[in-house]
């Protein structure tokens, strides 16, 4: 559901009250801080009034920011980049479009997501290396849930219903609450966790920073053999099992909290790549 902003003021910050507008109507924490990057770094680059911009004020912009003098903060590499590009570019569109402004800018493609997904020996040898308890907790609810690190790190103790196997995911990614779910061995482990630790119910389950959790779960790949792992590649990891496992789409999209099922998709071609080998593979065997 799109959010309703209402209608801009008549004069003063328009900037300010667009943000406003989008804190009311309960826009995630996400989206409003790259809704403010983009916006700002279109208005310091157009230096004027933005209810007078037109459409090639915009595809200016957007030339800017694809060549070696615009800066997107933060972002370094092609795909992140273009990825990025795109969404600032419609957050200024949006921008615009409350202020009553009719134009229509181009909207610049982004480079196609590369997914990476761990293959089921990849799982066990991270599982049988991983001897923590609160190291093996992290990793089992990355490949049971496919939670995305900021909802892993606000999941309080409150959250969880033990009897269901159940955890209510509260600060999701887009603002929807959702409920995923986790297997008997990792609720023994969060029972052993939060005993150990004397949690309470208001407790937030993990006492982490992002930094320091992208740290831990770098560590079990390195000693587990594999370079470069991130949380997120557990997240994607956890979105291919399902679906090797036969669990639809529209349900995967629903754990994964993802509103548009295009997200959901780029999964498939994991699964396909998987099909496309066990048949070559087969026929090959029986042809020779």
């Amino acid at each position: 559901m799109k959010l309703q902003l209402g209608s801009p003021p008549e004069d003063g910050n328009y900037f300010d009250s667009f943000i406003i507008a989008l804190q009311a109507a309960g826009a995630g924490e996400g989206t409003i801080k790259m809704y403010s990057s983009a916006i700002k770094n279109f208005l310091e680059y157009i230096k004027k009034d933005p209810k007078e911009v037109t459409s090639n004020d915009v595809n200016k912009w957007i030339l800017y920011l694809s060549s070696r003098k615009g800066k997107i903060q933060g972002i370094d590499s092609k795909r992140a980049r273009s990825v990025t590009l795109r969404e600032y570019v419609i957050a200024v569109r949006r921008f615009l479009k409350w202020l009553g402004v009719q134009i229509n800018p181009v909207l610049p493609r982004s480079r196609r997501k590369e997914i990476y997904a761990l293959n089921q020996n990849e799982v066990n040898a991270i599982l049988e290396s991983t001897k923590r308890l609160r190291d093996k907790l992290i990793i089992k609810l990355f490949l049971d849930t496919g939670l995305r690190s900021k909802e892993l790190l606000n999941l309080r103790v409150s959250d969880v219903n033990f009897e269901k196997r159940i955890i209510r995911v509260r600060e999701t990614k887009n603002g929807e609450e959702r409920v995923v779910f986790f297997t008997k061995e990792t609720e023994s482990l969060l029972r052993r966790y939060i005993l150990r630790k004397n949690k309470t119910e208001n407790d937030k389950i993990f006492d982490l920073t992002y930094q320091a959790l992208y740290k831990i779960v770098r560590r079990i790949g390195n000693k587990a053999g594999i370079s470069g792992l991130r949380p997120h590649i557990l997240r994607h990891t956890f979105a291919t099992t399902a679906i090797r496992k036969g669990v639809p789409l529209p349900a995967v999209q629903r754990l994964l909290g993802h509103k548009d099922i295009k997200t959901t998709q780029i999964y498939t071609h994991l699964v396909l790549e998987d099909l496309e080998k066990v048949y070559k593979q087969s026929f090959e065997l029986s042809s020779s």
